[in-house]
């Protein structure tokens, strides 16, 4: 190899699984599945850790993988063994339907030959769609990573300089092992791949949760336009009695304001504990969540003041003779 090419490879740092081909259970097959691709992970690659775990109370919770296989007796099976796996929480809740703890029979529930045991649950990972247990098939899928750019669980440093090395070794690496059925894929672009389709559901649910609000603001609208045609002889008698336009104003706008940031902290209170679980998870940006609910709620109480005022003209139109002839 050229002395640059050498060079390259030499920072290289590579990590080989076993694979046990298996159905694509990621976001991006439409059908539901029964087992996954089973990766087999080496022990240097379960030393070096790395990934986010949800609910986590291990350093290195891949160690969990090391753990020797129990056995379980099954009706009509006899013993059979259970073997540690983990899993991308996608992958297991709305693919597999499982979480920690549950069981998969293998290869099938009707006539199983050993159990996978989900011992651990991986947040937003390149191993959305597989199972990885502990190695024990010839390595058919790699990591590759670059051992000046930190270590698992420490910050990459310069991002464009990491790109550009990444992009570099890839490409040599197709290169010279093309031959032998080697692609390579970013792992930036894999998971882009992955919450692309995350992203749809989410875009439309926003649409729709759009069209909700607007239909909850005319709603608001013409409530608050109703309570105040409804109470007409009321609004009549009390400037009959001595009370000024602008008590009015604020006898009405008080009221409505009321009742509009009662429904926000209400609607608001059940967001977040519908959220809840996500929140909990390590991957969840809270920041960009507050923002994003922040900039939300001050529109609704633009929007909500704004028909509170048209509601608040109306009552100080109200024809007082006309009005108390009524009452």
């Amino acid at each position: 190899l050229p002395a640059g090419q050498a060079a390259l490879l030499e920072t290289v740092d590579l990590h080989s699984f076993r694979v046990k081909a298996g159905e694509e259970s990621s976001c991006l097959n439409l059908y539901q599945t029964r087992l996954p691709t089973i990766l087999g992970m080496g022990r240097r690659t379960i030393d070096r850790g790395g990934f986010r775990f949800v609910g986590a109370a291990e350093d290195n919770p891949w160690k969990l993988l090391e753990e020797m296989p129990k056995s379980d007796t099954v009706p009509g099976a006899g013993a059979l063994p259970v073997f540690p796996v983990v899993g991308d929480m996608n992958t297991l809740q709305y693919s597999l339907h499982k979480g920690v703890g549950d069981r998969i029979a293998y290869p099938t529930e009707e006539a199983p030959t050993l159990w996978l045991e989900i011992v651990g649950m991986l947040d937003a990972s390149v191993f959305q769609g597989v199972l990885v247990m502990s190695e024990e098939v010839g390595f058919r899928y790699f990591l590759v990573g670059d051992t000046r750019f930190g270590d698992a669980g420490e910050s990459p440093g310069d991002l464009d300089e990491l790109n550009r090395v990444r992009s570099g070794q890839l490409e040599l690496l197709e290169a010279k092992l093309g031959e032998y059925g080697f692609d390579a894929e970013p792992v930036v672009d894999r998971l882009g791949r992955f919450l692309s389709v995350q992203n749809t559901y989410l875009t439309t649910f926003q649409v729709l949760g759009g069209l909700g609000l607007l239909l909850g603001t005319i709603g608001l609208g013409t409530v608050m336009q109703r309570n105040v045609l409804e109470r007409r002889s009321e609004l009549a008698l009390l400037r009959a009695v001595g009370f000024r336009r602008s008590g009015l104003r604020w006898l009405v706008l008080s009221e409505n304001a009321f009742l509009l940031g009662w429904g926000l902290f209400s609607g608001t209170l059940s967001a977040l504990l519908a959220m809840s679980p996500h929140l909990a998870t390590a991957g969840a940006d809270v920041s960009e969540l507050t923002s994003g609910l922040g900039q939300l709620l001050c529109g609704v109480v633009v929007v909500g003041m704004l028909a509170a005022g048209l509601a608040v003209a109306e009552a100080v139109r109200t024809p007082l003779v006309a009005s108390l002839r009524s009452e």
